[in-house]
């Protein structure tokens, strides 16, 4: 053997250990390394393998402070009050083709030829042809139907909201009576003189209005226009 040779057989003889031990290292550096590699492609995800949603794309509840309101309707504005619907009474005259005779006086007096004295008349006096109807002026419920010796008769029809009309001094149809409803231009009887008061002034209707029990001019809904 030449020395060349006998150089190198002593050389790995005294290193061997050494050459042991790093071909041990190497092998374990690469056992640990592919552990690694594999326990990493067989892990499960972060998030336990369940991919989360986006936040941004779930459902937002709804604010509690704006309430649902269905498709198609408006939410009441509580700022806006309700608006009452305002109903205009307009009263037809009670006598057809009639003529006043005697006007509504609010503060006065106007001579009674019957009497023979001056009095207050808060009322309107109709005349009219013997015979002449007398109309309910507006929609209502027959009140009250009153026959005095002195006063005549008097039927009292109530339109609501405290309004009434009241038509003295005539011949009543016998089927107006209390509780029977009327509309406008009902018959309610005839023009005549019963009213002993004024029984010198000849037939006619003594009409007035009252509201809240308080006696009116009947002006304020009669239409004069059409007299």
């Amino acid at each position: 053997m030449s020395n060349k040779n006998q150089k190198i057989v002593t050389f790995f003889k005294k290193n061997a250990y050494y050459f042991v031990f790093l071909t041990a290292l190497a092998v374990i550096v690469a056992v640990t390394v592919g552990l690694l590699v594999n326990s990493n492609n067989s892990s499960p995800s972060i998030n336990g393998g369940v991919n989360l949603e986006n936040p941004s794309n779930t459902d937002t509840p709804n604010n509690p402070s704006e309430p649902d309101v269905p498709s198609g309707d408006t939410p009441a504005n509580p700022d806006t009050p309700d608006v009452p619907t305002v109903t205009v009474v307009v009263f037809d005259m009670p006598v057809a083709n009639g003529t006043v005779i005697k006007n509504y006086v609010d503060a006065g007096v106007v001579y009674n030829e019957t009497l023979n004295l001056y009095t207050g008349h808060k009322a309107i006096d109709f005349t009219a042809e013997e015979g002449a109807s007398v109309v309910a002026c507006y929609d209502g419920v027959v009140e009250s139907v009153i026959e005095s010796k002195l006063d005549g008769v008097t039927v009292t029809i109530d339109h609501g909201n405290g309004l009434k009309s009241h038509y003295n001094s005539i011949e009543v149809d016998e089927n107006i009576v209390q509780g029977v409803t009327v509309k406008k231009g009902d018959k309610l009887g005839e023009i005549s003189i019963n009213n002993r008061t004024e029984y010198k002034d000849g037939a006619h209707l003594h009409f007035y209005v009252t509201e809240n029990d308080e006696k009116i001019n009947p002006e304020k809904y009669l239409l004069f226009e059409e007299k």
